[in-house]
């Protein structure tokens, strides 16, 4: 008589109210899953364990915020994500204020920064607006400078439906700046 293994909802429903295995079950059945997008992403074994850890600590504390039991699958990738993308961004390098001080024209230089900074910010609002599906390629591609492979990696996706995505949230970011007067 074989045992069926039960479902994501069916343990989460068992930890909420007090299961002592419940969470070790789930840990168990996603380790390697949160291990390898936090690796396929930040490409660091020491950074992804440490993701790792993070990643369920979150979900052991906020468990209970969780509506649709269903979608925990989703939902651990999202907080996956949500911390690889935090831990990159404060990889980023720091500006220092003495390079400022070395700038041979500033006033130019200066207007340049904040047109730059002003088309940035347009370009981040209309990237805000694309479907979640288009907006996770291109913030993985273009701002966290992930290749098409790690990319389908990480969403566990075809390349081909990756690329597909990057094409048409391109195609929509051009048809947002023709209306809004940026590109003719």
């Amino acid at each position: 008589m074989s045992q069926e293994t039960p479902s994501d909802a069916v343990l989460i429903k068992e930890h909420l109210q007090g299961s002592c295995t419940a969470m070790s079950q789930l840990w168990m059945r996603y380790d390697s899953l949160v291990y390898g997008l936090a690796h396929s992403m930040v490409r660091r074994r020491d950074v992804a364990e440490d993701i790792r850890q993070e990643v369920f600590l979150n979900v052991y504390t906020k468990l209970s915020q969780l509506q649709e039991h269903t979608k925990f699958a989703s939902w651990l990738k999202s907080i996956t994500y949500n911390a690889c993308k935090g831990w990159l961004r404060r990889q980023r390098p720091i500006v220092q204020l003495e390079s400022l001080a070395d700038m041979e024209h500033p006033t130019a230089s200066f207007e340049a920064d904040v047109e730059r900074r002003e088309l940035r910010t347009l370009l981040r609002q209309m990237i805000d607006k694309l479907p979640e599906d288009y907006r996770t390629v291109i913030e993985l591609r273009y701002f966290e400078g992930q290749r098409v492979a790690q990319i389908a990696d990480f969403l566990q996706l075809p390349e081909s439906t990756v690329k597909w995505r990057i094409h048409k949230a391109r195609e929509a970011l051009k048809r947002a700046a023709k209306i809004n007067g940026y590109l003719e």
